[in-house]
C-alpha cells in the first residue's frame, strides 16, 4: 500500500473547500483551520496559475463536448481543478475516486494512484 505522506504533501484549494463544506462542529473547524494554516505556512496550498485556470476551462469544454460534463450541474469541476493543479506542479493525486480521475485523464496528462 502506498503511504501518501511518505513524500511531500500538497493541498489543492478545491480539496480544502470540500472539507470546509463538510465541517459539522466547532472542533472540526478548529482542526481544519490548524491543518489549513500549516499548508499555508509551508507554502503547499496550491492555487492555479493563469495558464492552469485556462487549462481548467479547456478540460471542461472537452468533457462537455464528449457529453461527460453538464455545465448546469458540473459535478466534476472540483476534480477537474485538482487534476489541473496536479498537472501544474507535476504532483500525483492519491484518491479513491478512480472513475472520475480516469475520465479527466482522457483530456489532460496527470498522474493518480488509488489510495
Amino acid at each position: 500500500m502506498i503511504n501518501p505522506f511518505q513524500n511531500i504533501a500538497y493541498l489543492a484549494y478545491p480539496v480544502l473547500h470540500e472539507l470546509w463544506m463538510g465541517i459539522k462542529d466547532t472542533r472540526e473547524r478548529k482542526l481544519l483551520t490548524t491543518w489549513r494554516d500549516r499548508f499555508i505556512k509551508l507554502k503547499r496550498l496550491i492555487l492555479p496559475t493563469m495558464s492552469t485556470m485556462v487549462l481548467i476551462g479547456d478540460i471542461c469544454l472537452e468533457l462537455k463536448k464528449k457529453g461527460k460534463l453538464d455545465p448546469v450541474q458540473p459535478k466534476h469541476y472540483n476534480d477537474i481543478a485538482i487534476a489541473a493543479l496536479a498537472h501544474q506542479i507535476g504532483a500525483t493525486i492519491v484518491t479513491l475516486n478512480i472513475k472520475d480521475f480516469a475520465l479527466i485523464q482522457t483530456v489532460v496528462d496527470f498522474e493518480y494512484l488509488k489510495l
